[in-house]
């Protein structure tokens, strides 16, 4: 991915994500949408895609999954904030999911912008 966040590892993610300025702003929507209990994270997918239909659609998912890594460093276990961090994990996963759906059926599936296509389709994210 192009511009892409630079020191991520994916599953635990240890140690700091840094990137381009885009890719901390993404990550940093992200953070906040998901811990804005107790629905905060129903338009995080929505609303990423209407503010950078440009952006590599990977990034969207790569965005949501170092926010919720982010979130599960900052708060330990028990805490309420943690089910942000889950609502994350759960995202990025279908917002994978949709994309294999999309190049699955010939859909153009490179940008951000092009899921909002797919949603005309299906409107799981579009309605959430």
């Amino acid at each position: 991915m192009t511009g892409a966040m630079t020191g991520a590892k994916t599953g635990a993610m240890a140690g700091a994500v840094t990137g381009t300025p885009g890719d901390l702003d993404r990550m940093q929507f992200a953070i906040e949408h998901l811990l804005d209990a107790p629905d905060g994270w129903r338009p995080l997918v929505r609303e990423m895609v209407a503010r950078w239909p440009e952006a590599p659609a990977g990034e969207v998912i790569l965005a949501i999954v170092a926010a919720a890594t982010e979130i599960e460093q900052m708060f330990g276990p028990g805490s309420p904030s943690r089910e942000g961090a889950a609502q994350g994990w759960r995202l990025a996963a279908l917002v994978g999911a949709d994309l294999c759906a999309m190049a699955a059926v010939g859909l153009p599936h490179v940008t951000a912008g092009d899921m909002a296509r797919y949603w005309k389709i299906d409107p799981w994210f579009r309605d959430l």
